[in-house]
């Protein structure tokens, strides 16, 4: 079957249109297809931000967003063009606002509905870089992924 002939979905995590056996899973009866793994890793984890609970319409569908600001800490300050590629990747991502860098800093702006700040990481580690080692950074990093679990 040719791609323009398959039912096309709306990816309830960036509303993308999308074929109905992109990334498909069924959840409580219904079929869900979505434009990437990212966006179907976030509605595995927390579905009801995305389809709402009986009674409640998913914070998704309401338009919120929940923007976060964070920056990571690198072991060691990065060239232009390692800033670039690393800009590059992470802007591929869904729920991406901003991303700036200096020296060892990444600043990032992102909709905690369509991006965790652990899979920007992955993101970042993609390149080839290495986040802070320091036990200050690895605990600044576990506490965050924390409050979005809470949070979400």
């Amino acid at each position: 079957m040719a791609s323009m002939d398959k039912k096309k979905l709306c990816d309830p995590v960036c509303l993308m249109m999308v074929d109905e056996d992109s990334h498909a899973m069924e959840y409580q009866g219904h079929i869900y297809a979505f434009c990437s793994q990212q966006c179907r890793e976030r509605f595995e984890t927390n579905p009801h931000l995305y389809v709402g609970r009986p009674g409640h319409a998913a914070p998704k569908k309401t338009g919120q967003e929940i923007i976060k600001k964070r920056t990571l800490k690198l072991d060691e300050p990065l060239t232009e063009t390692q800033s670039r590629i690393i800009s590059s990747e992470i802007g591929k991502m869904m729920g991406i606002k901003d991303v700036s860098i200096e020296a060892d800093c990444i600043h990032i702006t992102y909709d905690l509905l369509q991006a965790t700040v652990e899979q920007i990481e992955i993101s970042i580690e993609k390149t080839g870089e290495k986040l802070g080692h320091g036990i200050a950074e690895k605990l600044q990093r576990a506490l965050i992924h924390y409050l979005e679990e809470i949070e979400l």
